[in-house]
């Protein structure tokens, strides 16, 4: 497992940041029902040698207040594009979750006893996800007797980038501040969302949650937008903010061609579709007068290749 999906393993391990993506972000009419001070992280090895666990995967257990419990599978999903087939996917893994449970607790192999699971994908890519979140509409044609037979699997789908471009996010809230900072707006905007992030986590009891935000910051936004600047290891939320206050100013112009690069990756992925890895690196390895030619291309191009002509 690398850095970038240990940092997003332990953000998705804080139960805080968990509860307040429900209570505050989705708040779900049955929000009610359940014992959130009782929520609790499982390990995720249920996943077969075929199938190995994505790493940045969790599994919480929620209690209800009615004696029963909710299984939430938590997925992170932190590429660019979106996936066709994660209904499938995410279905072959509530049914390992479930079997896992049927071996640790006899009492839910009766029938009517299997818990609920809650399958919620958490995508943080920069082009909107449009795939169906439904398994039924992964299957072809199918002939009007037969259609009672359809799987009928969906599942919950959070999409940072339109939660943020909405622009209703709650004040204060952790969930909200990071989808926030996925989808950050320059290296001041970045400032002021991490001295909110340290001012909702003051004091002893939330210190392991200020190192979570501390290393997704040091790890992943920070090596993603200065992929060019060597950055200190540090799990200390405050270091961090001290660095980017020095070095605002050289940084800016770095983080701003990064952000321009960003732009027309999302541009041309909507006329022309998911790019290859390798133009995408292309793209942001590319100086600041090449991406404004290459945006201007774009406005009347045909193909890929009238992007760069060259």
């Amino acid at each position: 497992m690398n850095r970038h999906d240990r940092s997003y393993r332990r953000l998705l391990g804080q139960p805080r940041l968990v509860r307040e993506l429900f209570e505050g972000l989705l708040r779900p009419p049955w929000g009610d029902l359940l014992d959130w001070p009782n929520l609790q992280a499982l390990p995720t090895d249920y996943i077969s040698d075929t199938l190995r666990q994505r790493q940045g995967d969790r599994v919480w257990r929620i209690p209800r207040l009615d004696g029963d419990n909710l299984y939430i599978l938590l997925m992170l999903e932190h590429q660019s594009t979106d996936d066709a087939m994660m209904a499938l996917r995410l279905n072959t893994y509530c049914s390992l979750l479930l079997e896992q449970l049927m071996q640790h607790d006899p009492n839910v192999r009766r029938p009517g006893a299997l818990p609920l699971v809650l399958p919620v994908v958490l995508y943080s890519g920069t082009v909107r996800w449009k795939s169906s979140t439904q398994l039924a509409e992964l299957f072809n044609a199918v002939p009007k007797g037969l259609r009672r037979y359809l799987p009928s699997f969906r599942y919950l789908l959070i999409d940072e980038g339109a939660w943020v471009e909405r622009g209703d996010m709650p004040p204060g809230n952790l969930a909200a501040l990071l989808f926030q900072l996925e989808h950050n707006r320059g290296i001041e905007d970045v400032q002021v969302l991490m001295q909110t992030v340290y001012n909702c986590t003051r004091g002893e009891a939330h210190q392991e949650l200020r190192r979570a935000f501390a290393v997704w910051l040091r790890y992943v936004l920070l090596e993603r937008a200065l992929p060019e600047v060597e950055l200190p290891n540090t799990e200390n939320l405050l270091e961090i903010q001290d660095m980017l206050a020095d070095n605002t100013r050289s940084w800016t112009y770095q983080w701003k061609r990064e952000a321009e690069a960003s732009l027309l990756i999302r541009m041309i992925e909507r006329k022309f579709g998911p790019l290859p890895s390798v133009i995408e690196e292309r793209l942001r390895q590319a100086t600041p007068a090449q991406l404004e030619a290459w945006s201007l291309n774009l406005l009347d191009a045909k193909s890929l290749d009238d992007v760069w002509p060259d």
